[in-house]
């Protein structure tokens, strides 16, 4: 007859169920027979209500959300010129060019306006004139009073005096484009904030010339930024539009190390890869506030977009077995035989899956795997961040410090076990 007993305690997990803290004991179950020889060893572990989200990261590059770049209309002297890093609200002044050449250009404009206005005066009396000779000639030779030869000559006269009409008019109208253009070249001496933002950076200084379409200064909405990353073609098909992302970066981490964790969303989504060191990527940007700008244009920090969360039952993923597409664990029944149990699954982060049917809190998962895993070096601290489904534990020979949450980024992935039958 076999006899079980309890060889040490090697393990403990800590799951977040909302705001609540609960520990799992795991033990090792060493079975031996009559004889005294080792049949086999497993843990047993308690199972726990928690959550585990598996995300896809990615280094990424913060960028302002709106960006312009200001560059000189033509050849011109600078008045004033926003210093690097202020702030400027939409509609205030940000670049100041010399007026004098763009008050003079609209002054000619204008005087060339009122000159081609009053050729247009002379040229419809002068039309006027030719049409009352015309019919006044008309009249005469049917009279017998005029030859054809002047009758010809009168009709060509008011022929000509169209034709000036003309010609008036056409300069007219390009003359009243011409004053258009100064009075635009004149509005562009001064450059507004088109919408809120911040000076990133000045090429040029009051009071220096610059040659046309060069560039003056950099200005950008940095109230919310965009997170640059590329992902893997094996990981795109799991991401959406508006699905939710979180960004860290590790230089808002300070001393402490706490690297604060920022939500926002998926924006864009490259509809066609690049091949990047013969990988195929595409370029996805998510959006986040940033209301009080710690996040700056240029910093570097991770991307990590949510595509599975769930709630439930957690067990390590180690425990679970996969026959033909069916997920089952080892479960110890009430007379502590070992019996397979059909699960279902839902998110699994490669660690640690949730239980969504199949098992109760107060069953007990037979995990036959040797522990590789030994005791905690010390006690695990609790955490704020409801978000993460499992504190990751110390592994032997560890310095006993805590790793990165788990779920926070990698693939949905199964692992060996014990049951599958």
């Amino acid at each position: 007859m076999s006899k079980r007993k309890i060889v040490v305690p090697v393990i403990l997990v800590i799951l977040l169920a909302g705001a609540v803290t609960a520990a799992t004991l795991r033990q090792n179950e060493h079975v031996t027979d009559d004889s005294g020889v080792s049949q086999k060893e497993y843990s047993i572990i308690h199972v726990q209500s928690g959550v585990v989200r598996v995300g896809i990261e990615s280094p990424a590059v913060i960028e302002p959300y709106r960006q312009r770049i200001f560059r000189a209309y033509t050849t011109a002297q600078l008045s004033f010129v926003a210093q690097q890093g202020a702030e400027v609200e939409e509609g205030k002044v940000l670049i100041r060019f010399d007026v004098s050449d763009a008050e003079s250009k609209l002054a000619r404009a204008e005087l060339e306006r009122e000159e081609a206005q009053l050729s247009l005066i002379r040229s419809e009396a002068a039309l006027a004139k030719a049409q009352s000779a015309v019919e006044n000639a008309d009249a005469l030779f049917a009279a017998g009073a005029l030859t054809g030869e002047q009758l010809t000559g009168m009709h060509d006269a008011r022929a000509t005096a169209e034709y000036q009409l003309q010609v008036a008019e056409i300069s007219l109208r390009r003359s009243a484009l011409n004053v258009e253009a100064a009075q635009a070249e004149l509005g562009a001496t001064v450059v507004r904030a088109p919408f809120t933002g911040q000076v990133l950076s000045t090429e040029a200084e009051s009071g220096s010339q610059v040659s046309s379409n060069s560039t003056i200064l950099t200005f950008a909405d940095t109230s919310r930024v965009r997170l640059v990353a590329e992902i893997d073609e094996y990981d795109i098909g799991g991401i959406s539009y508006n699905q939710r992302a979180e960004a860290r970066i590790d230089a808002l981490g300070g001393t402490s190390g706490d690297v604060p964790v920022v939500v926002g969303r998926v924006e864009t989504i490259s509809p066609a890869a690049k091949i990047v060191s013969n990988i195929s990527v595409f370029t996805v940007t998510g959006v986040f506030d940033n209301p009080e700008q710690l996040m700056r244009p240029g910093m570097t920090g991770d991307l990590s977009i949510v595509v599975a969360q769930d709630r439930g039952l957690v067990i390590p993923t180690a425990t679970l077995s996969t026959v033909r597409d069916r997920n089952y664990v080892d479960v110890l029944n009430e007379n502590d035989e070992i019996e397979p149990r059909r699960v279902e699954i839902g998110a699994n982060d490669g660690v640690n899956v949730v239980v969504l049917e199949g098992l109760a809190e107060d069953d007990r998962i037979v995990s036959h795997a040797v522990a590789s895993v030994d005791v905690l070096a010390g006690p695990v601290p609790a955490t704020n961040d409801t978000n993460s489904s499992i504190i990751p534990i110390s592994v032997p020979g560890s310095s006993g410090g805590s790793a990165p949450p788990a779920g926070a980024a990698g693939s949905a992935g199964g692992g060996g076990g014990g049951g599958g039958r």
